[in-house]
């Protein structure tokens, strides 16, 4: 990650409680004996990773600007592929967003997450770390099958089932984002896309009541490098975070 001055970090650690079943993949379609395991482990146990997390509180803020009119990017990774190249500006222009971000001018959102389908992109600014169990918290694993459907019929596919390993409710995980650099309303804009999560959830089959998530936030520290030291600069809670970042819409 390339910065000029490494000034200052500042790090939320957050708690994840998973209040309904949590999948971070899908299964494929399988035959009934099969089974699929798609919960990402490190160390023989479960984590939400960092790429979950980024992903899910990235597209949360892109929504929220939006609805504020604040013109975001649509990340190249996003556009249907059934779109051809030369569509996409038409595409990008219907529902209110710009073409992905270069280095000049990036969208708010890319001023905190990087530009990304660029050659010479902008590095984030936020890290997010994979989300670990919370030591003495016991996180049980469940495997459901589900039935396939058609497309066009809404009905059985015959023969094929889908199987899918998930995080059963009650677990806990305790997982940190680090922002480098940051102005003070991009601290805020993370934490109230946090909050947002909690409402939409996370991972897979949302829609079939998968993924509902609890989210607090333990501890939010900055840090300034200045003399040779790092050095913690007069306190702020994360309301004064969240005040900057609504302070800041208008101008974005």
């Amino acid at each position: 990650m390339g910065f000029e001055r490494l000034e200052e970090v500042v790090e939320i650690e957050v708690e994840y409680t998973t209040k309904s079943c949590l999948a971070v993949g899908a299964g494929r379609e399988i035959s009934f004996e099969a089974t699929e395991s798609p919960v990402i482990k490190i160390g023989n146990q479960p984590v939400i990773p960092g790429s979950t997390l980024k992903g899910v509180v990235r597209s949360t803020l892109e929504s929220l600007l939006a609805q504020d009119n604040v013109t975001v990017c649509v990340p190249s990774a996003t556009i249907p592929g059934s779109i051809r190249r030369d569509e996409h500006q038409d595409y990008v222009r219907e529902i209110g967003r710009q073409m992905p971000c270069g280095l000049e001018n990036p969208c708010p959102v890319c001023q905190i997450f990087g530009t990304t389908g660029q050659r010479e992109g902008l590095s984030g600014k936020a890290i997010f770390l994979d989300a670990q169990p919370i030591e003495g918290v016991k996180v049980e694993l469940i495997e459901r099958t589900h039935v396939a459907l058609t497309r066009d019929t809404k009905s059985q596919a015959g023969g094929k089932l889908m199987s899918l390993q998930a995080v059963d409710a009650g677990a806990k995980f305790k997982g940190v984002i680090r922002l480098i650099n940051p102005r003070e309303w991009q601290v805020g804009a993370i934490l109230q896309a946090l909050e947002t999560v909690k409402m939409l959830g996370i991972g897979s089959k949302k829609t079939a009541g998968y993924g509902e998530i609890g989210i607090e936030i333990l501890s939010l520290e900055a840090k300034r490098f200045k003399d040779g030291n790092w050095q913690k600069p007069e306190g702020k809670n994360p309301q004064d975070y969240k005040e900057a970042f609504i302070q800041a819409i208008p101008n974005l």
